[in-house]
């Protein structure tokens, strides 16, 4: 099972850096990516954020935010089962084994273990050194 850092998931509704190689690539796999309610969160302060940075409109936000939900209702997303005891156990576990050599941040670390919690055996981000705390775990790094 693939695992998506947020930033990708952006990446698939605002044209940024590599956002065509990341589409691209989703099509080539044809895999329904996990979603999570932290991905959730993630995103949704991703796009305000760039609302607040005058980086989009409001009306983009809703339109960007209607695909998302019609990508979901059409299987783009799933919600995989998830606990979150479970997640902030391994979290811990990561940070205290990790944290001094990576130099990962806390949500790093949550989105790492988060996959570890569903367990996803491929992690696709952009972020070095979130990749470098997937790849110690045993996940497989995707690379586009």
């Amino acid at each position: 099972m693939l695992y998506l850092d947020t930033s990708v998931i952006v990446k698939l509704y605002i044209k940024e850096e590599y956002s065509l190689d990341v589409s691209n690539w989703l099509k080539e796999n044809n895999e329904a990516i996990p979603l999570t309610t932290f991905h959730e969160l993630e995103f949704n302060n991703a796009i305000n954020l760039k609302e607040f940075r005058t980086e989009i409109t409001t009306d983009e936000i809703r339109l960007i935010m209607a695909r998302f939900a019609e990508h979901e209702s059409k299987g783009v997303f799933y919600r995989p089962q998830i606990s979150w005891t479970d997640v902030f156990k391994y979290a811990v576990d990561l940070s205290r084994k990790h944290t001094s050599e990576t130099g990962s941040r806390a949500l790093d670390i949550l989105h790492v273990a988060s996959a570890l919690s569903i367990k996803a055996d491929r992690f696709l981000t952009f972020d070095e050194r979130q990749s470098k705390l997937a790849a110690l775990t045993g996940i497989r790094i995707e690379n586009l």
